[in-house]
């Protein structure tokens, strides 16, 4: 073998040793995902809670949609004024009286909430069913009704989930008159970071008429990592190497 040959194996040698390790690497540094998000612990281990909250499971009547467990919040004893609820979630004052996607919410009295705090990478989706549930009246029997809300908040923006102005509600087999039934929402990051998950429950105007909230498989889909990426090119090197070995040998 000629010096000059030698020198290109060595590189090659050198360049997949430089991306198996960086592949290492970064495999060894994934975003910390969703702890817990089905409640399979049986609690809310790894999340924190404020106001009213708990663990149902398949008897409350709805759900749930992943595992034996989901989590219910409402607006029951318990429940805390809104005040506290956007101190929890790392909201501004008022953040929670004017939700974009549910321009009928402007009074909300008290409510509970769930979040956790987590890592994603750009690209990531996160993704949660959910069900509202009340006992209000809602735009099937009264145009004037109390518009108890749910919501989702995610790096201290808000979102709303469904009001008692939601077109989706359906008679419930719960304790409630009538749900939403499941649905599923969505969220992907378009930065990398820290984030905080909130999820919560809200009365509007009155605090005598109940709703609740529940949630279940919550979860973190990360983009294809960049370990695996580096891992192909490693194999790629790797059979160039052999080749240039054998077509040198």
């Amino acid at each position: 073998m000629s010096t000059r040959q030698l020198f290109n194996v060595l590189t090659l040698c050198s360049g997949t040793v430089s991306l198996v390790s960086a592949a290492t690497l970064l495999s060894a540094n994934p975003a910390l995902a969703i702890v817990n998000g089905s409640f399979e612990t049986g609690d809310f281990t790894e999340w924190a809670t404020i106001g009213d909250t708990s663990i149902q499971t398949a008897a409350f009547g709805s759900g749930p949609t992943d595992g034996d467990f989901q989590a219910l919040l409402t607006t029951d004893f318990g429940s805390v004024p809104v005040s506290d609820l956007e101190t929890f979630l790392g909201l501004t004052a008022g953040s929670l009286a004017t939700i974009p996607n549910l321009p009928n919410v402007d009074t909300p009295r008290e409510g509970s909430a769930i979040q956790q705090t987590f890592t994603a990478h750009a690209g990531d989706v996160l993704t949660f069913d959910w069900n509202f549930l009340t006992n209000e009246s809602t735009s099937s029997f009264d145009p004037a009704r109390f518009n108890d809300f749910s919501f989702v908040s995610i790096a201290k923006m808000v979102d709303g989930l469904a009001d008692t102005n939601s077109p989706l509600f359906i008679d419930s087999l719960t304790p409630f008159f009538q749900e939403t039934g499941f649905q599923s929402f969505s969220y992907t990051f378009e930065t990398s970071g820290t984030f905080s998950l909130g999820l919560g429950v809200l009365d509007e105007d009155d605090e005598i008429v109940d709703s609740r909230l529940l949630i279940d498989n919550v979860e973190l889909t990360p983009v294809p990592e960049p370990a695996s990426i580096l891992g192909l090119l490693a194999l790629s090197a790797l059979g160039t190497g052999a080749a240039f070995k054998k077509k040198t040998a």
